[in-house]
């Protein structure tokens, strides 16, 4: 069993020092196919925290109790995973599509490639496939469900965080007196990049 303190850690980790958008890049799409409104981002960031801690939930029983013991998890942990985020996501888009026309049409085609999000996977995998954990905490060879909660949470709350911080910057910049020709993407890219290395200056807080 973690400590607190180490649990905590997990989660600091995981939501900044290894951010998985600004110093992992993995999940760039939706970083910036969505990030140009503040209200599309928050749906976005609230739909990929609930898929990603779901998803995990249920990849890391999926690996414990089936695929392990079946001795089939090395080579069918791709399409089983997938099945499960893509029937996750499947919820999320009808729930929306019913509770929030205005949200579901906003996201557009962003919702449903929640599905093949890299993002959504690689954490399912790093918290329930053994081996794949690459964070430097000594927790073992693999999660334990709660950490891999924690883990997951973390790394859906960092994806959050950095996207509004995103959508928040881009927005400013749509009333800043930016050259025409910087306007749009690549002032994104150069906003995205300046990002990028204030979280990669955070690498080594913490021993992480």
């Amino acid at each position: 069993m973690s400590s607190v303190g180490q649990l905590a850690l997990l989660f600091i980790g995981a939501a900044l020092i290894n951010n998985i958008l600004l110093t992992r890049f993995i999940g760039l799409c939706p970083f910036f196919g969505v990030s140009s409104n503040m209200e599309t981002s928050i749906g976005m960031s609230l739909s990929v925290i609930f898929v990603m801690v779901m998803a995990s939930t249920a990849t890391w029983v999926a690996w414990e109790f089936i695929l392990a013991p079946l001795g089939v998890g090395e080579f069918l942990y791709i399409p089983a995973f997938i099945l499960i985020i893509a029937s996750l996501v499947q919820f999320v888009e009808m729930y929306l599509r019913k509770a929030s026309p205005v949200l579901y049409r906003a996201m557009g085609i962003y919702l449903p490639l929640i599905t093949t999000n890299c993002a959504v996977l690689a954490t399912a995998t790093e918290a329930a496939k053994p081996g794949f954990f690459k964070m430097n905490i000594a927790l073992g060879a693999s999660l334990g469900l709660g950490e891999a909660l924690v883990y997951t949470l973390g790394v859906s709350v960092g994806f959050g965080f950095a996207l509004i911080t995103f959508a928040a910057l881009r927005e400013r910049l749509e009333l800043a007196p930016v050259s025409r020709l910087m306007k749009g993407t690549p002032i994104a890219f150069i906003t995205a990049g300046l990002l990028s290395l204030a979280y990669v200056g955070m690498s080594g807080w913490f021993g992480l």
